[in-house]
């Protein structure tokens, strides 16, 4: 990949990010605390993926790395919030954060678990599912090494970067970003507002992994 190219791609990843602006930022989030929590944390993801682009499109690779990690746990927290949480732990992330509050949202599911709750919920669309469990399945190793300082940033410091790996990682983070605002447009409880989503699947083919469609699922119902 030439430094032109790279260049082109940044330039349609920022298109890309100023369309999904586009799309949720109107969205307000149906009415209750679960859809308002799970569509935050969707934005909170997008806010993570942007942050990367910049990061790496100024040099800092590794840092930009590294949050691609949390640009995913955020998102899976998103989508676990909206379909698996129960009431209490709603109850426990939506209040405001205080240290009492803090203390009693310590021990919050993780990745895992999370995923794990999802896949034993009867309402997880099962296509979102695949896509964050192949995601996950396939990055796992290498996003732990950067969070933890281990041997892909140590070695990357001292061999760089090649664009293509660059561009590889933020095609990641720009689907990452796309099933963000799919989960901001299910909290939202308007379905005709996934269309957008479906266009943007297919106007940024160029700097986005190939991936299934949205599926058409309203705001789930809980017990």
């Amino acid at each position: 990949m030439t430094p032109k190219q790279f260049q082109t791609f940044l330039e349609r990843s920022q298109a890309l990010h100023a369309a999904i602006e586009d799309t949720v930022a109107d969205l307000a989030p149906y009415p209750g605390k679960r859809f308002a929590i799970a569509q935050q944390s969707g934005l909170l993801s997008i806010e993570h993926g942007v942050a990367a682009h910049a990061l790496v499109a100024a040099s800092f690779a590794a840092p930009g790395i590294t949050l691609l990690r949390t640009q995913f746990e955020t998102l899976v927290r998103g989508i676990w919030l909206m379909y698996a949480a129960t009431d209490s732990w709603i109850d426990k992330l939506s209040a405001p954060l205080t240290a009492d509050a803090a203390e009693s949202g310590k021990d919050a599911p993780m990745l895992a678990k999370m995923l794990t709750a999802l896949d034993n919920c009867p309402t997880t669309p099962r296509a979102l599912l695949e896509q964050l469990t192949a995601y996950h399945d396939l990055t796992r190793k290498a996003l732990n090494s950067y969070a933890h300082g281990g041997i892909h940033p140590l070695a990357r410091s001292t061999r760089g970067y090649p664009l293509q790996l660059c561009r590889d990682v933020l095609r990641n983070a720009n689907a990452l970003c796309a099933l963000a605002a799919q989960l901001c447009v299910i909290a939202s409880g308007r379905p005709p507002a996934m269309d957008a989503i479906r266009a943007m699947h297919r106007d940024f083919l160029d700097v986005l992994p190939v991936i299934e469609t949205p599926e058409k699922n309203p705001p789930p119902g809980h017990s």
